[in-house]
């Protein structure tokens, strides 16, 4: 066998294995659907003053009967009369199952709270199937 078939052969298994890889991953994330839902309360919130700084804690709520694998929401800060939206994703470490109520924990080297006021709006959440 020449070297130029040899080149050719691996260039279409690579190709085949990354179709492959591709299409699979694209129908893992087919079955994630964000469904908007009032069923997850978020409520976030300054700490208590730790060494004189306040941190931003969030509580989060199934008050519903479904269970949940991921918690999507919009946090919104106020800072004078600035108001700032970002969405962040909260993935519990099991599935979120009815009446749990959680505390979203701290990551190192999180900043201290600069806002005034904070609150969440829209939830969405992916059901565990």
């Amino acid at each position: 066998m020449n070297t130029h078939t040899y080149y050719l052969r691996a260039a279409i298994a690579f190709i085949v294995i990354l179709i492959t890889g591709i299409t699979g991953c694209k129908k893992a994330a087919d079955d994630e659907v964000w469904v908007e839902t009032r069923d997850v309360v978020i409520q976030p919130y300054k700490s208590d003053p730790i060494d004189g700084k306040q941190y931003l804690d969030v509580i989060y709520e199934n008050v519903g009967h479904d269970t949940y694998r991921k918690i999507k929401y919009q946090l919104i800060r106020r800072t004078g009369t600035h108001i700032d939206t970002t969405e962040r994703i909260i993935l519990p470490e099991t599935v979120f199952a009815p009446k749990d109520k959680h505390l979203v924990p701290r990551h190192i080297g999180q900043s201290v709270v600069t806002f005034d006021e904070v609150k969440a709006g829209k939830v969405w959440a992916i059901l565990d199937k």
